[in-house]
C-alpha cells in the first residue's frame, strides 16, 4: 500500500507519494535570484536550512494565479527544494497493483500512473523524472 498527499493547482489535481514528502507548510515568498528559470521562485531558509522554491504551477506551464493564503510549500525529503502548489486537499491510500497507467500521453514523462481519489483519476508525480526535468546546464 502506498500513501499520496492529494494536491491542487489552477482546477488540476495530483498525487506525491508520501516517501517524497519531508513536510507541508504554509507559502513563503523566497529571495529571487538573477537569470533563474521562470519557475524558480528564489530561495529561502526554513529552520537554518536553504531551500530552493520551484514553482509547480510554473513549471507544468498551466494559468497563473494571483497568491493565495492556502499556498502552501512541499518540502522534499531527498533535496533541499520546496514545491510551491496552491492547495494540500487530502491524502488518499492505495494499494500498489491499483496504480494504473497515464492514458494521457502529454502527461506521461511527469506523471506515468494515476490514481483514482473520490471518483476521479488522479495524475502521480514521479519525482526521479520531475527533479531531472529541473537540472540546467
Amino acid at each position: 500500500m502506498s500513501e499520496f498527499i492529494v494536491c491542487r493547482l489552477a482546477s488540476k489535481t495530483f498525487a506525491l507519494n508520501f516517501v517524497e514528502v519531508e513536510e507541508v507548510m504554509n507559502a513563503k515568498k523566497g529571495t529571487p535570484l538573477p537569470f533563474s528559470e521562470s519557475w524558480h521562485e528564489g530561495m529561502v531558509t526554513i529552520r537554518g536550512d536553504v531551500f530552493t522554491i520551484l514553482n509547480l504551477r510554473k513549471k507544468l506551464l498551466l494559468p497563473a494565479s494571483s497568491e493565495s493564503s492556502e499556498d502552501k510549500m512541499i518540502l522534499l525529503s531527498r533535496a533541499k527544494i520546496a514545491l510551491l502548489v496552491d492547495q494540500v486537499e487530502d491524502t488518499a491510500s492505495v494499494e500498489d497493483n491499483q496504480l494504473k497507467s497515464n492514458e494521457e500521453e502529454w502527461q506521461r514523462e511527469l506523471f506515468p500512473t494515476v490514481l483514482e481519489h473520490q471518483g476521479a483519476l488522479v495524475p502521480v508525480i514521479d519525482m526521479d523524472a520531475f527533479l531531472a526535468s529541473t537540472k540546467t546546464n
